[in-house]
């Protein structure tokens, strides 16, 4: 038999924070809707996009979350649904009088030697390039692209490296292609919003130093690649000129501007599309496939191993064909692991 005990029953006093978006991240999501209605490079999704940010003003999601870098966040998360290249961010505002500024991509990218951090000649005389960005191109980038390509100038073949590449300008992708073919090539488009016009990127009719135009190229990549590097990947691969090794990249092909929205909040908006003039399209979502697939981890033994395997075809003297047996032995040991 259930016992009711006679008494008093006391219910706590709660009080419950207010779950209204406030009126100034209202605002800031409206401004970024206006934005993108005005520049988004693919119009035909720009519905789909706004409604998402009017359903997320009211969600219990954004509601909830009480901090300016949270609530970029969560947006930035709703917008890269739609396309990879967008961002929404939020950063404090600097003291005055401090020297802490951040540090741009394009600032790291000139202290940082254009983003080359190795060149070497391995065994076999195979040249390898690793880098992790695509720096705009200037007097300062110019002169480090002659000296990496004079490296590998003699190289019998050249493996470049981006498996930890999240891109930059196209331009310096352009730059680097230019090396690589003996007549002026049609490398990729972009096509801008803003303007309804296309601007074609052609190697360079003159580079520094020697061009490798007879030389086997190979790029390794990973699902970290990304961006300008997949517009050096796939246009290579698309006009026969490299082999693509590793993972399928990470699948943005629209470059995008920033936009400042104030009080430390800042979107990029991606305002053109790449369009390749041999496949008619580009790697959208749908990224750079390689020719050779492998893990990250193994696309430089696997793309070494392929090298080396064809290089010891060729007429060469016993002491260099003694040495690129011993590797091939060695990676493929490696590669069985």
């Amino acid at each position: 038999m259930l016992k009711f005990l006679a008494g008093v029953l006391f219910i706590p006093y709660v009080t419950f924070a207010d779950t209204t978006v406030s009126p100034d991240r209202l605002e800031i999501i409206s401004n970024l809707k206006q934005e993108i209605a005005k520049q988004y490079v693919l119009e035909d999704k720009n519905p789909a996009i706004l409604d998402s940010l009017k359903i997320l003003s009211s969600s219990e999601e954004l509601q909830l979350v009480s901090g300016d870098k949270e609530f970029a966040e969560v947006i930035d998360s709703n917008l890269k649904k739609f396309d990879k290249h967008f961002s929404f961010s939020w950063k404090a505002n600097e003291k005055t009088g401090t020297n802490q500024s951040s540090e741009s991509y394009w600032e790291k990218l000139e202290r940082k030697n254009s983003g080359f951090s190795k060149v070497e000649i391995l065994a076999g005389n195979v040249g390898y390039i690793d880098f992790w960005g695509f720096d705009k191109v200037n007097s300062n980038s110019t002169e480090r692209v002659a000296n990496v390509m004079a490296m590998v100038s003699d190289a019998s073949a050249v493996i470049f490296d981006l498996r930890n590449n999240g891109g930059g300008h196209p331009e310096m992708s352009q730059l680097i292609s230019s090396y690589l073919f003996k007549n002026r090539t049609h490398l990729n488009s972009i096509y801008w919003r803003y303007s309804g016009e296309v601007d074609e990127f052609w190697t360079f009719r003159k580079v520094k130093g020697k061009k490798l135009v007879d030389v086997p190229i190979y790029i390794l990549t990973s699902n970290k690649t990304f961006s300008a590097a997949e517009d050096f990947a796939y246009s290579l691969q698309s006009l026969k000129r490299a082999v693509v090794v590793g993972e399928v990249t990470g699948g943005g092909a629209h470059p995008m501007r920033f936009l400042d929205f104030g009080n430390g909040f800042v979107a990029g908006i991606p305002y053109g599309k790449a369009i390749n003039p041999v496949t008619k399209t580009n790697w959208e979502w749908v990224g750079v496939k390689p020719d050779l697939i492998s893990s990250k981890e193994d696309a430089f033994n696997l793309a070494y191993f392929t090298v080396l395997e064809n290089l010891v075809k060729a007429e060469l003297s016993f002491a260099a064909k003694n040495e690129i047996e011993n590797k091939v032995e060695e990676l493929a040991m490696a590669l069985r692991d």
